[in-house]
């Protein structure tokens, strides 16, 4: 009878509108928030703008170094009571740095609720950065970098980014390098903290088992002692995205072979119509047309993909395949002839109706738990899609017509701004 409720009240919130409140903390802080009794926990989903993009030149991997360290002890526990009292708590706490900003998901069972933020304030506000746990982080990292080097998909990716991105800052690797890590000091750290951790930059998704009143000062108590103290500059726009294709040689049975080319931000006009033209070419699985001209048809590939990768400032489309040595170039030719299709022919009625039809059934995922609502709660504010995006959403999809979408795609995919990143040993044409 519980499942069957829990089935129901998924159901009617995903055919609805998501019913969440937009509140607000006595020091300011706001924040979007989903009530959710019938189960006892509390999710957050939370990010600050910034990320590894606040690096400076000689500092690569210093973002993912501080958040790295943010569970190994606060001011008052060092690492092992810090992560016993997580457990005995049922307390999960995670930071990872992304290339323009730093994400952070936190979880509690309710009637732990006041020791967990309790922890979670200090993990945010006072991490200990000890010098034993800074050596001992390091060496974790520093392994972790020697093993994406006999990593080939690892290594795809990496010089995938090195060279599509061209000068921008997003060329580089957010582990760093061996090199890097060495010099870091404690020092280097609390200040890249100090920098990254700010009000201003902050963005909030909660849900779970908990009141308007009571989320509002927990809210507070973690993130309302945050100061700001740094303007974080504006990224900037992708202007010079590599083209062509690049060869990093490699000793390997198969190659690997990552693409791109440019995309659009999220809150874009004519992202979802994009969205609909890559799912139709790459996007869709097993349905996508480079599966089923490539995998299908033609057995080159075991799989082969593609999708909208956003920022809040801009977006590209990325996508890869791995092959064999001597198919590199006939796949690549594929790719190249069905995005060329996409532009020329655009999609077909029966596909954008299925397309449409998955965006639409496939959103009632994100209410499945208490995490990734909250989630979702904190992606739409994080790229500004509006508080009016989930009564939007299902209209904006089903208001994209069969000439709105081919025209998108007539107008976004162009093979001659493709890039491919090949690595491996691939055959001479």
């Amino acid at each position: 009878m519980k499942l069957v409720f829990l089935l129901f009240f998924f159901f009617f919130q995903s055919s609805e509108a998501l019913d969440f409140k937009k509140l607000k903390t006595k020091s300011g802080i706001e924040f979007w928030f989903v009530q959710d009794n019938s189960i006892p926990i509390i999710s957050l989903s939370f990010s600050f703008r910034g990320g590894s993009s606040l690096e400076l030149q000689d500092q690569h991997g210093l973002a993912n170094l501080m958040v790295s360290l943010m569970d190994e002890g606060t001011r008052n526990l060092n690492s092992q009571e810090f992560k016993k009292l997580m457990k005995l708590n049922g307390m999960k706490l995670s930071f990872s740095s992304q290339k323009d900003r730093i994400d952070g998901v936190f979880q509690v069972i309710s009637s732990q609720a006041d020791q967990g933020f309790e922890l979670f304030k200090e993990a945010l506000n006072y991490p200990k950065f000890s010098e034993d746990e800074i050596k001992k982080v390091k060496n974790q990292i520093s392994s972790s970098i020697k093993i994406d080097q006999s990593n080939i998909p690892t290594i795809a990716s990496n010089k995938f980014n090195e060279y599509f991105f061209g000068d921008h800052i997003f060329k580089r690797n957010i582990k760093g390098t061996i090199k890097s890590l060495e010099k870091f000091k404690r020092q280097d750290i609390s200040n890249f903290h100090e920098k990254s951790f700010q009000k201003e930059n902050l963005v909030i998704g909660v849900a779970g088992d908990i009141t308007d009143k009571k989320i509002k000062i927990l809210i507070e108590s973690v993130f309302g002692k945050l100061q700001d103290k740094f303007t974080i500059p504006e990224i900037e726009l992708f202007s010079n995205l590599s083209i062509g294709q690049q060869v990093y040689k490699m000793k390997t049975p198969q190659t690997s072979v990552l693409f791109g080319h440019p995309g659009l931000k999220r809150n874009n006009e004519d992202f979802f119509a994009l969205r609909i033209a890559n799912y139709i070419l790459g996007g869709g699985g097993f349905q996508s047309r480079l599966y089923k001209n490539i995998r299908e048809k033609k057995g080159l590939v075991y799989s082969v993909y593609s999708y909208l990768l956003p920022f809040e400032n801009d977006g590209v489309i990325v996508g890869g395949f791995q092959t064999r040595n001597k198919s590199v170039y006939e796949t690549i030719n594929a790719v190249k002839k069905n995005w060329k299709s996409m532009n020329t022919r655009g999609v077909s009625k029966e596909e954008l109706n299925n397309a449409k039809a998955y965006f639409n059934g496939s959103f009632t995922r994100n209410f499945t738990s208490t995490s990734s609502i909250a989630a979702l709660l904190k992606i739409v504010q994080y790229y500004k899609l509006g508080e009016n995006y989930f009564q939007n959403r299902e209209k904006i999809i089903n208001n994209i017509d069969h000439e709105m979408v081919n025209s998108v795609a007539s107008k976004y995919f162009k093979t001659e701004n493709l890039f491919f990143m090949i690595v491996g040993e691939p055959e001479e044409k």
